[in-house]
Formats: C-alpha cells, sequence, structure tokens
C-alpha cells in the first residue's frame, strides 16, 4: 500500500512542476485514520520533486527516472528506477490471485483501471496561504476527496514528465491522473481517501507558502555516511505504512 500511496502522493505534485522552480511549505499526513500532520518542504524544479521532512527525503527524478528515498532516522537510503516501480505494479497482478482473501481484497480496487475518477467543481471558495482558492470534489474507483486550487499561482504544463509512470503502472493512480489533468489550478489544499478494503487510507496537505527558489545542492545528494539498502523486489505488504 505505501507505494501506491506514494504514487498518489507525486500524481498531486507532478501538475505543479514548470519552468520556474518553487519552494513549497506545507503541513502533510499520510496513513490510516488519525495520524497527526506533520511539515514539510516541497522544491518543485523542471526536472525534480523533493519532499524534505524533519525524518525523511524522497527525491523524484524525472530525467534520470528513479526515486530516492531517504530515511534519517535510520541513516538509510534506497533507490528504485521508473522501471522497477512498474514491474512491483506487474508482480503485484500476477500474484493477486494467489494473495488471501484480504489481501487480495485491498488491493483489487487499486489495480482496477475499469472505472474513470471524475473531478468537477463545488462551488466553494477560499484564502488559502493568502491566495483565493476553489474547490474541486473527486471520486471514482477507490477514491474520494477534494482539491482546493489557485490560479494565482502559474502552472505550466510538464504533467507529461510523470505521465510516463502513471501510464506504465496502469491501475486505478491512472485514472486518477487523468482526472488530476482536468484540474485548473495549483493545488493547495488536498484529502483523498483511498478505500480498499479495511480501514481507508487518507492523504492530506495544506500549504501553508510557496515562493520561488531552488532546491540547496545538499538536498539533491544522499548525506554521508548513509548505507544503501536494497530495493525491494515483491509486492510491498498490504498492511504496511503508506509512503
Amino acid at each position: 500500500m505505501h507505494r501506491i500511496a506514494f504514487m498518489v502522493s507525486c500524481l498531486l505534485l507532478a501538475s505543479t512542476v514548470g519552468a520556474k522552480d518553487l519552494v513549497v511549505r506545507q503541513r502533510s499526513s499520510a496513513g490510516l485514520g488519525g495520524q497527526a500532520p506533520g511539515e514539510e518542504t516541497v522544491y518543485l524544479t523542471s526536472d525534480r520533486i523533493i519532499t524534505d521532512s524533519a525524518a525523511t527525503r524522497i527525491v523524484v527524478d524525472l530525467e534520470q527516472k528513479t526515486v530516492t528515498s531517504i530515511d534519517k532516522e535510520k541513516k538509510a537510503y534506497g533507490v528504485l528506477t521508473f522501471d522497477e516501480l512498474r514491474a512491483q505494479m506487474d508482480t503485484l497482478r500476477k500474484t493477486l490471485e494467489s494473495l488471501p482473501p484480504e489481501s487480495r481484497k485491498q488491493l483489487s480496487a487499486l489495480l482496477d483501471d475499469s472505472g474513470p475518477v471524475t473531478v468537477k467543481e463545488s462551488g466553494k471558495t477560499e484564502t488559502i496561504a493568502g491566495y483565493a482558492a476553489k474547490e474541486y470534489s473527486l471520486s471514482g474507483g477507490p477514491y474520494s476527496g477534494s482539491i482546493w486550487t489557485t490560479t494565482a499561482i502559474a502552472t505550466p504544463p510538464a504533467f507529461s514528465k510523470w505521465k510516463t509512470i502513471e501510464r506504465s503502472h496502469g491501475g486505478a493512480a491512472q485514472r486518477l491522473g487523468e482526472a488530476m489533468q482536468r484540474v485548473d489550478g495549483f493545488p493547495l489544499r488536498t484529502r483523498i481517501e483511498i478505500k480498499s478494503g479495511g480501514q481507508p487510507v487518507a492523504l492530506s496537505n495544506e500549504v501553508l507558502e510557496v515562493k520561488d527558489g531552488s532546491p540547496p545542492a545538499e538536498l539533491l545528494k544522499v548525506p554521508p555516511g548513509f548505507t544503501k539498502q536494497a530495493a525491494r523486489s515483491g509486492p510491498p505488504p498490504p498492511t504496511a505504512a503508506p509512503r
């Protein structure tokens, strides 16, 4: 589940990547109900999405087609290529029928791309982080929730870079990606619930500040002394924490 939740988080960010580098400070939460949100900083460049918090850092390199996950507490890191992410989804599909009934029920909704995800304006407006925002409701497949956006922050359409992943792994996340393309503006507040058997997983974030700026050079590198961990080749455990 944590791999799929991570992909959804990147889909929400990918639509903001453009020619101008941005620094986004936000409060986010991802997990089973009740998890307290934590603050993180997201750096958006033309070829990278870097999410940095007190405990972790995730670097998505859209040119090299890699995802580097850094665990600051364990002083460890791992690197996955986009092809390896796709292979993990393929493995999930192949092993779905051999899983226990509860696990099969949980994953089948996430791998099913037959149902569209729809978005529509709710008519609600609000000021978020100093910007006028409007709400879109979202529903379809295992997803439900809302996205608040503003048109006051320029968002050139570089979404196609992330679409190379989204198209390759397929499943319900592909439908979510298609729906996100129809949302106008920069996302300032998001809450998406993923229902796939058992207790739903909720992904949420609220932007606190947006400014121009590039990521510090040290964020592009693995910290000295960190140990590389082998990428997991099998399917992620369905009960694992997201991200």
